[in-house]
């Protein structure tokens, strides 16, 4: 009896620690939908809030046009984590798309190496500044470079080794053209190119082939020719263009003068001089810019010799000022060589474009594009100095005001009357350097000139000799006395001068209605037999 209570009290006791145990234990149930919540609820969070795309604006410094946009969009859109990128290249501001937002630090070493800075904007309510301005320093700096620009060329020029005629106007030395390229190739307009030619080599590099760097030449060297060729066919077809138009010496200024802006507002832009003449700057749209670089993206010959080809129609300050100058050349093989010189001085920089961009970079880029920038304006304003005086405009020329510095004063030059025989005016004048000897000439007017000029000792761009307001232009650059023949039919004084307007200021042709009796020569009467 007592041994059946005590088993049934164990049997109590057990179930009684069974249940306890049951009811301090989750089911397993209750287990999974615990671990559930703790587990998934918070990873579904985490996700939501890593990979939510994001917004958020930057300001982008050191931006010179709209080829630097490009560039700075295709470099940030392979930054991780980044879904969409839009530039301003007006005021510099940048908008970011990213899953996530990848960090100021990634997204500066993206460009970096391209001369940009990216900066954090400060949300909410952040503005990018309008324009990115010059500080005091950045004055200092240019003004020294165009010190040491203006001494070295006068020293390469005591020593024969720098072209005379430093202008975009007409007959200009292909050593300027060719100089130019070579600027153009250190300055942001290669931003464009130069972005293309890097991504197809890396394109190449990335790709498992036996000799990756004999293909990275190979393509650079596609690129180059087609970019050679392309240049100097589409010269060609302006020359050809400019050789059905009737180009007076007005009509040549006008078009030297459009040349000649473009080149002043390049320099401006590099100079950072006047920041709002970014707006002005021709451009392509984006997506066929884009679309570009994307077929640059195919590796192939045919591919590099069309991304190469397809440059001539990219904005670039340089190319537009030289394709105006093409125009003005009224052939087919002036405008050829032109944009051939031009492309052959662009070449080094981007068959070596791995090499100078690790040499060009940070402080050593930044004056680069400054040196570039002081000569492309002082190319410019002398060359629309240039477009003003073929029009009718006289100005006094920056170089001839240099040369006059360097030589004292210019003497006087006098003054001719024509003597009339054989029922025509007849004149002598000679050329020396830039001088005209005499300078001041009187004709009469009706009677046809015979004007007798000896140009064997002149240099530059006295070699040609222009009358603006009379619409007449003379080579004079043939060995020997030279003779023009017209008739001056208005009366006035018209000046002439060679087509930089570096030669006398005061040379000029006045036409009055009769001459002085004594001027006139009775011809020599024949004895009858």
């Amino acid at each position: 009896m007592m041994t059946k209570t005590r088993s049934k009290s164990s049997k109590r006791t057990m179930r009684a620690k069974q249940q306890n145990t049951s009811d301090s234990l989750p089911h397993r149930h209750e287990l999974l939908t615990a671990f559930e919540r703790e587990e998934t609820k918070p990873q579904v969070n985490h996700v939501t809030r890593e990979h939510r795309p994001q917004t958020a604006l930057f300001q982008a410094e050191g931006m010179h046009c709209a080829s630097c946009a490009i560039v700075i969009e295709r470099k940030l859109k392979k930054v991780e984590g980044v879904t969409d990128v839009r530039v301003d290249s007006f005021t510099g501001k940048v908008e970011l798309v990213g899953a996530p937002m990848p960090s100021l630090s990634n997204l500066q070493n993206a460009v970096k190496d391209n001369g940009y800075t990216i900066l954090r904007g400060k949300r909410p309510g952040f503005k990018t500044r309008a324009f990115q301005k010059n500080a005091s320093q950045d004055y200092w700096e240019i003004s020294i470079i165009l010190l040491v620009l203006l001494a070295l060329y006068e020293i390469l020029l005591l020593f024969g080794l720098a072209p005379e005629n430093i202008t975009i106007a007409r007959n200009m030395s292909y050593g300027i053209i060719f100089l130019l390229g070579l600027t153009a190739s250190v300055s942001s307009c290669m931003a464009t190119a130069g972005g293309l030619l890097v991504g197809m080599t890396a394109t190449v590099s990335g790709q498992q082939m036996v000799s990756p760097r004999l293909e990275k030449i190979k393509t650079s060297c596609f690129f180059n020719i087609g970019r050679v060729v392309s240049y100097t066919l589409f010269g060609a077809l302006i020359g050809a263009l400019g050789s059905t138009l009737t180009l007076s010496p007005r009509v040549g200024g006008i078009v030297t003068i459009v040349a000649s802006v473009v080149m002043v507002l390049l320099g401006v832009q590099l100079l950072n001089l006047f920041p709002w003449t970014r707006m002005l700057q021709p451009r392509m749209p984006q997506f066929l810019v884009h679309g570009l670089y994307d077929f640059s993206q195919k590796r192939s010959k045919v591919a590099s010799l069309l991304v190469g080809a397809a440059t001539f129609f990219l904005p670039c300050g340089f190319t537009q000022a030289l394709q105006f100058y093409a125009l003005s050349q009224k052939s087919a093989l002036g405008g050829a060589l032109t944009m051939l010189v031009f492309s052959l001085g662009t070449a080094p920089a981007l068959l070596s474009l791995s090499g100078l961009t690790s040499i060009f970079k940070g402080t050593m880029q930044c004056y680069m594009m400054k040196g570039a920038g002081v000569l492309v304006l002082v190319i410019g304003l002398v060359s629309l100095n240039s477009g003003l005086s073929l029009t009718g405009v006289s100005l006094p020329s920056p170089v001839a005001l240099l040369q006059q510095l360097g030589a004292g004063s210019q003497e006087q030059t006098g003054s001719v009357v024509a003597t009339i025989s054989d029922g025509k005016q007849h004149v002598s004048m000679k050329v020396t350097g830039l001088v005209y000897t005499p300078s001041q000439i009187t004709l009469a007017q009706g009677i046809p000139v015979e004007w007798s000029i000896d140009a064997s000792q002149a240099r530059a761009c006295a070699r040609v000799l222009v009358i603006p307001a009379l619409g007449l232009t003379f080579d004079l650059s043939a060995p020997g006395p030279q003779t023009i023949r017209f008739v001056p039919k208005d009366l006035g004084t018209f000046r002439f001068l060679c087509p930089m307007s570096m030669t006398t200021p005061s040379a000029a042709l006045t036409v009055v209605p009769h001459l002085p009796k004594e001027t006139v020569v009775p011809n020599p009467k024949v004895e009858q037999p």
